[in-house]
């Protein structure tokens, strides 16, 4: 897990699209690269966050979403700090004498085992409800009690102000999540309906300060109220009122099949990459760590630290840690020291296995996958993309990704499942 994020370390690549969080599951946290990090299976953070979750409740406030104005305006940190790159004598890790720093173990007679989800009749069924059997019925008022799905836009005289703007938030109506006012002015309003509430912040709110006792108006257009069922109940004529393109139980049934099959196949591949680079760097020989490579990676993810902070959460960088995290700077500077040591430690493998291997990654490489990546992502270009996560660390994350992809072609993998993992334990 990512200390700093709450969230798992393996893909740390499942970016948030502009103006939404895809179930924060998925962000560009290419700065989060500690430990186990493998690209490829979870997330962790978010760049311009403006929070939706598809199939979650939010509980946060209005104002920790953050509008358009506040993401052109603060799409990067500025720091004092000269950037580590920028000195003088800076080495790359693509040019330094790799052998001088590590000795690799012989990973093409590597084995490891990784376990396998078993996709059973319940654990389908488990996922069907969850995640099919879910829609949206448009044709009643809001009640309470009612989760509905809900684009906002807050303003101060007139002025979008800064965390509050979302699409698609999800609220729980009566969970008093939002601020007085914001969930009962909904009740009565029919789906694709708009609204303006005229509100007044709390006299005391800690969120944010500069809006405390303020008068704002939120225009807020309700897309749907979110409706359940379970499978076994439900009907072919509640499908069509939810929504839902499934004619029959049985098609419902098959597209919930097909889809753990794919999820047991991605989670096996996740485990498996995990497996494989976590022995790959406990048994390779790392001999010294350059310490201005751990000092660069600190660097960036503290920059994307403040940006976090300031731009989603209105905080300044040491409440953000301290307040949000619970920790003490001194715990997050130690902390963040070790994760960094981890994180070298592992691009100094995976750059010994790209070079044994003749795997190169080229500028080119890095400008095409980053112009895919950079509007899914929620960056204005590619370059930004690159800049805001560090070009060694983008530079790596592509490395890994041929790293991993070619030792799960040479490695052997054994195959475990979830009952034998738990007899083995």
């Amino acid at each position: 897990m990512c200390r700093f994020c709450g969230m798992g370390i393996s893909k740390r690549v499942r970016i948030m699209k502009r103006g939404r969080i895809v179930s924060m599951k998925k962000k560009l946290v290419l700065l989060c690269l500690a430990g186990v990090m493998i690209f490829g299976v979870s997330a962790c953070g978010n760049k311009n966050s403006e929070t939706t979750q598809t199939k979650e409740t939010q509980t946060s406030q209005p104002d920790t979403e953050q509008t358009q104005e506040d993401t052109d305006s603060t799409q990067s940190v500025e720091t004092e700090t000269e950037a580590i790159s920028d000195k003088e004598d800076y080495v790359a890790i693509q040019d330094l004498d790799i052998e001088e720093y590590i000795t690799l173990t012989n990973y093409k007679e590597m084995k490891v085992s990784a376990t396998k989800p078993v996709a059973d009749d319940a654990s389908i069924e488990d996922y069907i409800n969850k995640e099919l059997l879910v829609g949206m019925i448009t044709n009643r008022s809001v009640k309470k009690g009612d989760i509905v799905d809900i684009d906002y836009v807050g303003k101060k005289d007139g002025v979008a102000f800064q965390g509050g703007t979302a699409q698609g938030y999800r609220l729980a109506i009566g969970s008093g999540s939002f601020i007085p006012g914001f969930e009962d002015g909904l009740i009565g309003v029919m789906p694709k309906e708009t609204v303006d509430l005229n509100l007044t912040f709390p006299e005391s709110y800690d969120r944010n300060p500069d809006l405390a006792g303020q008068e704002v108006v939120f225009t807020v257009t309700v897309n749907g109220i979110q409706v359940s069922e379970e499978y076994q109940s439900v009907t072919e004529k509640d499908m069509e009122s939810m929504g839902l393109d499934y004619k029959t139980k049985e098609e419902l049934w098959e597209a919930g099949k097909k889809a753990m099959d794919e999820n047991v196949a991605a989670v096996f591949e996740s485990n498996a990459k995990n497996a494989i680079i976590q022995k790959l760097v406990e048994e390779s020989d790392v001999k010294s760590i350059p310490e201005f490579l751990v000092e660069e990676e600190a660097q960036n993810y503290n920059n994307y630290m403040e940006s976090l902070a300031r731009s989603v959460y209105g905080m300044d960088f040491e409440s953000f840690i301290t307040q949000a995290h619970g920790v003490t700077m001194e715990e997050y500077q130690a902390q963040l020291l070790a994760m960094c040591q981890d994180t070298i430690k592992q691009y100094l493998v995976m750059e010994a296995v790209a070079r044994a291997e003749g795997i190169e990654i080229t500028e080119d490489m890095m400008k095409e996958r980053a112009s895919e990546e950079a509007d899914e992502y929620g960056y204005h270009s590619p370059s930004e993309l690159i800049n805001t996560v560090g070009y060694t660390t983008y530079r790596m994350y592509l490395v890994q990704d041929k790293v991993l992809d070619r030792l799960m072609e040479i490695v052997t993998v054994e195959e475990e499942t979830d009952s034998e993992e738990g007899e083995n334990s």
